[in-house]
């Protein structure tokens, strides 16, 4: 019989999820669901509308038009029953200007388009990044692109301060593609080869040590006079830099009219140009940035994006200029988190029905049903327990209020109510106008 229970125990199944993902429990689902409610509300109040898409596509998506590195090292692929190499979706931007790209001429300009789909990325789980999260995706086509840039910014910052985040918590940093490009170019006559893996090792700069980023600069083919006027750049203004490129400073010219705005518009110092912003992802071609937080417990990048000008054209449609940007959601809760904005919710439960015995089921259940067609959010019993016992439950649950029939109610045809926030009780007539006394009085709390 002993080995009978060992064996019993060895076969039972781990309840550990897979490493990376998350079990959302109900309090947990609440606070996502609150979050998500706010994105929401600050997209549709700048006109945005919600789209998704597959879960999978084919590989050749990703390995087309995703960075190297997701590609290389975190894809998570498979075959399927006919063969087809097919992928779990890293991110959303490659999907997204696939369906832009097959309906293309359909589409009214601009094209202002959000979504929260779960991707999945294999990598090591750490603070602010896991191998399964949903990620909000914010893009905008087809508009003057100073408009579009100054937007997508300002969308940005409305979803962190919709979450109650004060200008001081945050910094958007800002650069331009063609700003370092040409300047790797005219000024450093870097070989075209060689500038998309800088490109890459300066976008993981703030991640290594000066050492090691010099070591490597010297793998690139860069010499100390260079490494240095490199340093030199990225330690620089955007006035600076409008000097130091001189002719070929059009795109720096161009930054600056976006940071000027978006800095009056913010009335804040939260807009900040810096010259280290690359964003690893290679369909980028002009303005990039990053929102990082400022709390010294979480100080690191929150989420980026950029514009991306070439993307959907390179599905054989029309080239349509755009800019996105990508916010994951185990990023924005900890920034919550860091600054104490985390609330605390409870269910959404208005009125909970008791019952006394087996001989009112009835009855509650006829007036749970009645108080629902109300848009009232009514829970019913459905286990017999204490009248105190389900008072203490009922205030659990968020309830403002608990009704029910005892002997005298149902006599005199009536139900009571105790009000959970004063402890009063009175009661209301089983009847429209009874129902609706106490549905006026339920919304006034």
């Amino acid at each position: 019989m002993a080995n009978d229970i060992q064996k019993t125990k060895k076969a039972s199944l781990s309840t550990q999820g897979y490493r990376g993902t998350r079990d959302f429990f109900p309090e947990d689902q609440r606070l996502k669901k609150y979050v998500y409610a706010k994105i929401h509300t600050v997209m549709h109040s700048f006109g945005y509308e919600e789209y998704n898409g597959p879960i999978v596509e084919h590989l050749e998506l990703y390995a087309a038009k995703s960075s190297e590195e997701i590609v290389r090292e975190q894809l998570y692929s498979f075959k399927d029953k006919g063969e087809r190499t097919l992928a779990i979706r890293p991110e959303m931007t490659p999907t997204l200007a696939r369906m832009i790209a097959s309906k293309q001429r359909e589409l009214t300009r601009p094209i202002r388009w959000y979504s929260i789909p779960t991707c999945m990325r294999f990598e090591r789980p750490q603070r602010g990044r896991l191998r399964e999260f949903d990620q909000l995706n914010v893009d905008l086509f087809g508009g003057i692109p100073l408009d579009e840039d100054v937007e997508i910014i300002l969308t940005a910052i409305e979803v962190l301060k919709s979450v109650g985040a004060t200008d001081e918590q945050f910094t958007v940093k800002v650069n331009h593609r063609g700003i370092i490009n040409a300047f790797l170019d005219h000024n450093l006559s870097i070989s075209k080869d060689i500038i998309p893996q800088l490109l890459r090792l300066l976008d993981k700069r703030d991640k290594i040590s000066s050492e090691v980023f010099h070591t490597e600069c010297k793998k690139l083919e860069l010499d100390d006079k260079k490494i240095e006027s490199l340093e030199v750049f990225l330690n620089s203004s955007i006035e600076e830099i409008i000097q130091i490129l001189k002719e070929n400073s059009l795109d720096a010219i161009e930054l600056k009219k976006r940071i000027d705005i978006l800095k009056e518009l913010t009335n804040s110092q939260c807009v900040k140009f810096s010259p280290d912003i690359m964003r690893g992802f290679d369909y980028y071609t002009g303005m990039v940035f990053e929102v990082f937080d400022n709390h010294p417990d979480n100080n690191r990048a929150l989420f980026g994006g950029g514009r991306y000008d070439n993307l959907v054209g390179a599905f054989g449609g029309d080239e349509l200029p755009g800019i996105g940007y990508g916010m994951g959601d185990v990023a924005i809760l900890n920034f919550m988190e860091s600054h104490n904005l985390t609330p605390k919710l409870k269910k959404e439960t208005d009125v909970c029905v008791l019952r006394f015995s087996e001989n009112d089921r009835l009855d509650s259940l006829k007036i749970s049903t009645i108080l629902r067609n109300y848009q009232i959010k009514v829970e019913a019993p459905i286990v017999q327990s204490k009248f105190g016992k389900q008072i203490q439950n009922a205030e659990k649950s968020g309830a403002k209020a608990v009704v029910f029939r005892g002997n005298d109610e149902l006599q005199n045809n009536l139900f009571a109510v105790k009000w959970l926030h004063s402890g009063e009780q009175e009661t209301f007539a089983i009847e429209k106008s009874g129902y609706e006394q106490f549905i006026k009085k339920l919304k006034n709390i």
